[in-house]
């Protein structure tokens, strides 16, 4: 049976809570803007409510094939402020979280989870209002008698996941930060924060994004190319 490893995983929430906070204050967008082209972000694991946003360490879960006894685990090992990240089977058709789950999350302070494959429930989680992301939904309850894996390295769509680096979802996508990268994450997020405020600004007084973002010399500098190839 698997449990908790030493090693990366014994970085407690509350060394990573100041980090958590920090990040929260920014979209995916921004961080995913502030990381560049290199940093892979997973759009089609989507938010039961759009509105719904995660942020905090991971706590990775393989399960087996149409069995979530293994999450159920996670969720019975898991701290405040710890977010599923649970992979599965592709071809699992066993809803591998729901109502009850969601419940359970949320009166032990879990900031969110994060199924790559199908959850049930929908409208009761959105009523609920806890974080829940899924790549479908299906009415189907999942077995409860194969063990899978706690705690290693997960492949979710196009993201990799090591356990307790730092999730960041929201409507946008799915991204996920080293914990020794976030202070670098967060000063290049600031500075994108106060760039597009300052560019709200500017937009609100009258002014056009083309005009904002001086775009007219990418315009003649295509024209002229396109002239001389004439």
């Amino acid at each position: 049976m698997a449990r908790r490893k030493t090693g990366d995983t014994s970085i407690s929430n509350e060394h990573l809570r100041p980090w958590v906070e920090e990040l929260r204050k920014f979209s995916v967008c921004q961080l995913a803007d502030a990381l560049g082209p290199s940093c892979s972000v997973e759009t089609s694991i989507r938010p039961v409510d759009p509105s719904f946003r995660v942020c905090g360490p991971a706590l990775t879960v393989e399960c087996a094939p149409g069995d979530n006894l293994t999450v159920h685990h996670a969720l019975h090992m898991a701290q405040p402020g710890d977010v599923l990240v649970v992979s599965a089977s592709p071809n699992n058709d066993g809803a591998l979280w729901g109502e009850l789950m969601s419940i359970s999350a949320q009166s032990r302070g879990l900031a969110g989870t994060i199924i790559d494959g199908p959850v049930r429930d929908p409208v009761e989680i959105q009523d609920l209002g806890y974080p829940v992301f899924c790549r479908k939904f299906s009415p189907r309850r999942a077995a409860k008698k194969t063990y899978g894996r706690i705690n290693l390295r997960l492949r979710i769509g196009k993201i990799s996941v090591n356990p307790r680096n730092l999730v960041v979802a929201d409507a946008n996508g799915i991204i996920c930060i080293e914990p020794a990268r976030a202070r670098e994450v967060v000063d290049l997020a600031s500075e994108i924060a106060q760039k597009e405020s300052n560019i709200k600004e500017q937009i609100r007084s009258g002014r056009t994004i083309f005009e904002v973002l001086e775009l007219e010399q990418f315009v003649r500098r295509n024209q002229e190319q396109a002239n001389k190839g004439c």
